[in-house]
């Protein structure tokens, strides 16, 4: 999924509500603060800049990164994949990129099935 289409899933009819409520019971699942997601805003790039804020302080707590990780369903070999293709961001830019599109998938995947 490219920027522009992520760009363009999170406009549509209220998939960006959908793409914070994930987002929040993610991280309220993993005992993280959620205070930033009513503020996000729904741009590509302005959403990864406030997301990697938020990721900067669990970089340095390995079982909390791994905690949400986890429960988000990003594995090693796809932050792994995802580098090696964009060799060109750093690893936190990686890691912001695949939550949001994680989320996303989610989303799209709930909407898809429960209509």
């Amino acid at each position: 999924m490219e920027e522009l289409d992520v760009s363009n899933y999170l406009i549509r009819e209220n998939l960006f509500d959908h793409f914070k409520a994930q987002l929040r019971k993610d991280f309220d699942s993993c005992s993280l603060s959620t205070d930033f997601i009513d503020n996000l805003p729904a741009q590509f790039e302005l959403l990864k800049n406030s997301l990697l804020i938020e990721l900067k302080p669990l970089l340095k707590s390995n079982s909390l990164l791994s905690n949400l990780l986890y429960r988000i369903d990003i594995s090693e070999i796809q932050i792994k994949n995802y580098h090696l293709k964009n060799s060109a961001i750093n690893f936190e830019e990686v890691l912001a990129e695949l939550i949001i599109k994680r989320i996303l998938q989610k989303v799209i995947l709930k909407k898809k099935f429960s209509q």
